[in-house]
This record gives structure tokens, sequence and C-alpha cells, in this order.
């Protein structure tokens, strides 16, 4: 139990930096949205249709970009013996600094890249808590399975369903206050807010080392 509670604090302390990259990069980069590939594709079918071949370029470098970050996370989780977890905390700590660093670029798409690769690894590595299936990245299944597992603790009245519902909510709410602090502190710092995710990638590093230390205390 001690094992699910310490993985349920590091998922959510990863669902506010993915909440808060999401909100830095639809704030300053033209509602372009890196962790996740849904309104992606639906602007690139707009931009068919419409004859915009370079915002038809541009979505598509994104998917081939967020593609080859779930081809990294394949390859690499075959052949590497470190956890993916930690790698996936490192190239998102990666994928911040290289964002910083080319803020200035006046292309949109090609300034939040960084993360359309690191957010596929970021949600692989993070998939499963618990027994529970939820993202860190967006938030489409996480209000499903929040609202669904509610309801049917209140038909049915069984306590699991209430504390799997709770952590889902617990998902959704650490998501949107990362979201809300990216813009706030967009706000304030313009482009240069992105450093601001470093310390909370840092925290979820230290969170990490948390869960490790009691599943080796759990097994020894």
């Amino acid at each position: 139990m001690r094992i699910v509670k310490r993985q349920m604090l590091l998922h959510h302390s990863v669902s506010a930096v993915g909440g808060f990259i999401g909100g830095y990069s639809i704030f300053n980069h033209c509602d372009i949205f890196p962790n996740a590939q849904t309104g992606n594709l639906i602007k690139l079918s707009h931009s068919a249709v419409s004859g915009g071949l370079e915002l038809v370029g541009m979505t598509a470098l994104l998917f081939l970009v967020y593609a080859a970050g779930c081809v990294f996370y394949a390859v690499v989780r075959r052949f590497s013996r470190l956890s993916m977890k930690i790698i996936s905390l490192i190239i998102t700590a990666l994928s911040v600094t290289a964002v910083g660093l080319i803020s200035g670029v006046e292309n949109h798409f090609i300034a939040v890249l960084p993360f359309v690769f690191a957010m596929p690894i970021q949600w692989n590595a993070f998939k499963n808590v618990g027994g529970n299936s939820s993202s860190t990245i967006f938030s489409s299944n996480n209000v499903r399975q929040a609202v669904m597992l509610l309801t049917k603790y209140f038909l049915d009245r069984e306590k699991k369903d209430l504390r799997n519902a709770a952590f889902y909510w617990r998902t959704l709410l650490c998501f949107n206050l990362g979201a809300a602090l990216g813009c706030l502190l967009s706000l304030w710092l313009g482009l240069q807010s992105v450093w601001c995710c470093l310390p909370l990638i840092a925290l979820s590093g230290f969170f990490y080392y948390r869960y490790e230390s009691a599943k080796i205390e759990a097994f020894t």
C-alpha cells in the first residue's frame, strides 16, 4: 500500500509537469498543444482541404516528431537497464532546456518540437498506477474515468470505486494546477517562464526516489 501511495504521488507530480508544458505552449505558441495529436491532426486535415501547404508541412512535422518519441520509448525500453520513468524525467528536463534555448525562434511549431518528442515518452512511462490507466499529459481519459467511477460509486456504493475516482480527480487537479502555473508565469516572465518547469521536474525526481526506496524496502 505504501508503494502504491508513493507511486500515486509521483504520478500526480508528473501530471503537474505535463500540465505546465501544455499551459506554457498554448499560452505562448498560438494554441499549439504538444502533449497530444488530436487537435494537430485536425489542423492537418483542415490545412490540406484549404490549401495551406505550409501549415500542412508543420503539422505533419509535429506528427512525425511525436511518433519518433513513441519509437524512442519502445526501443530504449527494450535495450536499457534504466527505468523508463527516470529516462522520461531526464528527456523532459532536456526538452525544457532546449525550448528555453530556442525560445526566440519565430516559428511556433519549431519552438515546441522538443516538447512534442518528450511528451509521448512521459505518457508511456507513467501510464499505469496501482491498476489504473491514467495519462499525465492530457485529460480526456482521466475525465471519463473520474466521472464514470464516481457515478458507479453512487450506484453501487463500493469504496474501491470511490478511491479510484479520487485518484483520477487528483490527477486532473494536479494537471490543471500545472497548466495554470504555466500560464500565470508566462504572464510575468513570457517565454523565459519555461525554465520554471525544471523545479517541478526535480520534485518529480525526488518523488521517484522515494517510490523506488519504498519498493526496495518492501522487497528486502
